[in-house]
């Protein structure tokens, strides 16, 4: 994917901000191994399960999950960063077995109808501009089956603690959060048919919703 397409579709991280680099500055905000357990919670694979991963990063939610689940599932996981995607398969598992990580934009149609008994996504959603958001969310619902579940992690009107007070007044301000801050996610999936079963913070910045198909 040419740097013309990338700028299109969103924030694309690369070089020394990719890889190891963003995995250290993503910890100071608290996106640690932790994190991403919680943000997994009691989701997981049985055997011959498929998920795929969107705006996956360094892969860290398809390990974690990849972690709770059968050692006979698949997991894809996709990136609109060839860096980050390179990191990920370079992980002892990270290409091969459970665990597969190519470079693609999450609004690409990656999947057939439903293929998938999971779809998820972390801290990635609002990197991307509206139009990947919304069409995105629109291959959520033709990509899962019956029964399938969407897992959307992302950033939320900040909670007046911790890191909150300090980004409540940048993410009032920046147009690039406004569905974040407003959680038309959870608007677009209903209207889509997806069913919200859980909704709760992970911390005063990242909001966790998981959705059902019927």
């Amino acid at each position: 994917m040419n740097s013309h397409n990338t700028a299109k579709k969103g924030e694309a991280f690369t070089g020394m901000r990719a890889g190891k680099h963003y995995e250290r500055m993503a910890r100071i905000f608290g996106l640690n191994d932790d994190f991403y357990k919680r943000a997994v919670g009691d989701l997981r694979l049985e055997d011959g399960m498929k998920a795929l991963d969107m705006g996956c990063g360094t892969g860290a939610l398809s390990f974690a999950l990849a972690h709770r689940s059968s050692p006979r599932c698949i997991i894809h996981g996709v990136d609109i960063s060839e860096d980050q995607t390179t990191y990920a398969g370079n992980r002892p598992g990270g290409q091969g077995g459970v665990l597969h990580f190519s470079t693609a934009s999450m609004d690409d149609a990656l999947f057939p109808d439903a293929a998938l008994n999971l779809v998820m996504t972390s801290m990635a959603l609002h990197e991307a501009s509206p139009k990947v958001r919304r069409a995105a969310l629109n291959n959520i619902a033709r990509m899962l089956k019956p029964g399938g579940k969407f897992l959307l992690v992302d950033l939320a009107k900040p909670r007046l603690r911790g890191w909150g007070l300090v980004l409540r007044p940048f993410m009032a301000l920046t147009e690039k959060f406004r569905d974040n801050r407003e959680n038309s996610y959870a608007d677009i999936c209903a209207k889509l048919g997806l069913i919200q079963t859980e909704d709760q913070y992970i911390n005063a910045i990242v909001r966790r919703q998981v959705f059902v198909k019927p």
